[in-house]
């Protein structure tokens, strides 16, 4: 069977613009201080690489992955994304087996992916 693929590859920007944008439609503002101040003073920390902030205030480094289910994972985001997609959209529920294949990635990351999905989408 052939690994998955979305439309995720063929969008004009990419998978890290896009979840900004889902995460923070008016802007980026800090995971650690944000239940207290929704906007903050933020700088571009361009010397760490694309996606990267620098809060002002607390004088943390972040990203739009911070307090996400993929927060601390070396699975690229497009993964994150085809994977959380695939068990949304999926009628009956769907296996770590089933996400290893489709998304070409190991087992070990199928039920990882998986088990940080099911935990998210589970009511508090």
């Amino acid at each position: 069977m052939k690994p998955y693929r979305s439309d995720l590859h063929r969008r004009e920007r990419p998978p890290r613009a896009h979840f900004e944008a889902t995460r923070w439609p008016d802007g980026a503002c800090c995971p650690f201080l944000w239940p207290v101040l929704r906007r903050l003073s933020l700088w571009a920390a361009s010397r760490w690489g694309p996606g990267w902030y620098h809060c002002k205030d607390c004088r943390k480094k972040f990203t739009a992955l911070v307090g996400t289910v993929c927060e601390r994972s070396h699975i690229p985001l497009t993964k994150w994304l085809m994977a959380m997609q695939l068990m949304c959209a999926s009628k009956k529920g769907m296996s770590a087996h089933q996400l290893h294949r489709m998304l070409g990635v190991t087992y070990k990351s199928a039920w990882f992916m998986a088990m940080r999905i099911r935990e998210a989408m589970r009511e508090p």
